[in-house]
């Protein structure tokens, strides 16, 4: 049975990474983004198993100044990784992430194409990438696009709330890079172990493994 006090929890806690930051203080998406995963970054705990089951959020900001930095090589202004703890079947994912001041749709020509250029670059990597869509005045909350590079600007259509996200896409079993070289290599704000890692390359399994079938 799904513990809905604890997913309630963990929805308080996502909800809490974007509510009360104002825009006006965070006018660049890259300035916003930092904040919300500054404090999206942190451990719930479960209360029916005393603590003992646990979802935990490591958030990196990727570095964007100086050449060769990191955003301008692989596309991506953040990374998410989540890790399901104290439990049988525990499990660890990662994303990477762009960000955007407003709606991707609205962008004009010359943004849409560093868009596109900056999903290639990590879709190079992951095919676990999302874009987040800043809010604008009136808006309630940063919205999420899914990567998808089959369409023009390499992201999905729909757009669906952080915490939605969060709690039904990674936390779920629908979105999320399960490689532990990749999981352990956007973990750096640097990304210097993710040049070697490309989508669809996995370096952890062992081909001595029955499992393994060429």
């Amino acid at each position: 049975m799904r513990d809905k006090k604890f997913l309630i929890k963990a929805f308080k806690h996502i909800q809490s990474a974007h509510e009360g930051i104002e825009r006006k203080n965070f006018q660049q998406e890259a300035g916003y983004i930092a904040a919300v995963m500054g404090r999206l970054n942190g451990t719930i705990k479960s209360p029916r198993t005393n603590g003992s089951m646990e979802f935990k959020f490591n958030t990196v900001v990727i570095n964007d100044r100086g050449p060769g930095a990191a955003e301008k090589k692989y596309g991506a202004d953040f990374a998410i990784v989540f890790k399901k703890l104290g439990v049988e079947n525990e499990r660890s994912k990662a994303i990477l992430g762009q960000a955007k001041n407003s709606g991707a749709n609205k962008l004009n020509n010359q943004e849409k194409s560093r868009l596109i250029e900056q999903c290639e670059k990590m879709h190079k990597h992951t095919t676990e990438y999302i874009v987040i869509e800043a809010p604008q005045a009136g808006d309630k909350g940063p919205m999420v696009r899914l990567g998808d590079p089959n369409q023009p600007l390499k992201i999905g259509n729909r757009k669906i709330s952080l915490e939605h996200y969060i709690l039904n896409y990674l936390v779920g079993c629908s979105h999320g890079d399960h490689r532990g070289n990749f999981i352990d290599a956007v973990q750096d704000s640097s990304l210097a172990k993710l040049e070697v890692i490309t989508n669809g390359l996995d370096l952890d399994f062992d081909p001595a493994d029955p499992s393994f079938a060429p």
